[in-house]
């Protein structure tokens, strides 16, 4: 693992309109990365509430952020070398977790497993981060512009794409917010 995702001091990278609510789910899939990583050395009970609970976000978020990745952003990427550690990498988590929802008790029981897996979706998310997403709004910002809807389609659709409000903020958040929540809105 290149560093801790939670603790770094590197300020965060300015993302294009289109790519944040894709960015912001990556820190679950950073924590998810981080607790199997930690409970590879727990005990059995341990080693089985992580699985089962990145099983969840598997079926819950990633699975359908990798769809998105694909469906959009693939196709404007020039760099073959990117394009197939892309699908290459997509393609090993996706067993790996499809593994863990399909034999969660083998899988909380290989210790090796959960450690590889927690690694490999770490090293992705950061990879994706720092080289994928700014390949593709460094070169592509006028394709990403007409994609901005497919960006509020996901943030409507999975919570954790949604902007985060801080204790500070004002906007947005408050009863009127956690109503509008409440009913779709």
């Amino acid at each position: 693992m290149e560093d801790d995702p939670l603790t770094s001091s590197e300020p965060p990278l300015k993302r294009h309109p289109t790519l944040q609510p894709l960015s912001r789910e990556h820190m679950s899939g950073l924590i998810q990365a981080r607790n199997l990583q930690r409970a590879a050395a727990g005990d059995v009970r341990q080693r089985r509430a992580a699985v089962e609970a990145f099983a969840r976000v598997w079926h819950t978020e990633i699975r359908s952020h990798f769809d998105d990745e694909e469906r959009l952003l693939l196709p404007l990427t020039e760099r073959p070398e990117l394009r197939s550690r892309l699908l290459a990498e997509h393609g090993v988590l996706r067993e790996l977790a499809e593994q863990c929802a399909r034999e969660p008790e083998a899988s909380a029981s290989d210790e090796t497993m959960m450690r590889r897996l927690g690694c490999l979706l770490h090293d992705h998310i950061r990879w994706e981060e720092r080289v994928f997403f700014e390949s593709i709004q460094r070169d592509h910002p006028e394709e990403l512009a007409h994609l901005l809807h497919e960006a509020d389609r996901i943030e409507r659709l999975r919570p954790g794409a949604r902007p985060r409000h801080t204790l500070g903020s004002r906007a947005g958040s408050g009863p009127e917010r956690e109503k509008a929540d409440e009913h779709g809105s």
